[in-house]
């Protein structure tokens, strides 16, 4: 395992968040990214963590939060989590996903964190990892996930 650090993200982030969201799948400018990056962070409850290896940003994990309706629980949301491809199975995704369980852990407050994760991702095991972390898609909670996009 590659020993790294977290961080919050800040803007001089952005290349490297550029870098990382293309091998999500999300290509952007950097004009875009940083004007919904600086959005996105000055919400409450929202956040965008960095992993950090050798001051070069090799992986990060965004969150949003509401509450719930029909539960007294609060949702935080993994809008994303990439890892460069060049650091993947070594641990990092994971130390991501524990900071952001233990952030909602330390807010006292009964939640739930919930994510999606595209077909596409499971040839390359993403699914797996998640399962693995306890995640999970099962029984009489499980999920369909549908959208409808409004421009």
């Amino acid at each position: 395992m590659v020993n790294i650090s977290l961080r919050p993200a800040i803007s001089s982030d952005i290349p490297d968040l550029l870098l990382l969201l293309a091998q999500l799948g999300y290509p952007t400018t950097a004009k875009d990214l940083e004007s919904r990056f600086l959005e996105f962070v000055a919400l409450g409850g929202y956040g965008v963590v960095v992993a950090i290896d050798q001051d070069r940003v090799i992986g990060l994990i965004a969150w949003s939060s509401s509450p719930i309706l029909i539960t007294s629980k609060v949702r935080y949301h993994v809008e994303a989590l990439i890892i460069d491809a060049a650091y993947r199975g070594q641990g990092i995704g994971k130390q991501l996903i524990n900071h952001l369980e233990n952030f909602v852990t330390q807010q006292g407050k009964p939640a739930l964190i919930d994510l999606t994760s595209g077909l596409r991702r499971a040839v390359e095991g993403t699914h797996d990892f998640y399962k693995a972390l306890g995640y999970k898609n099962e029984g009489p909670m499980a999920k369909l996930y549908l959208r409808k996009e409004i421009l």
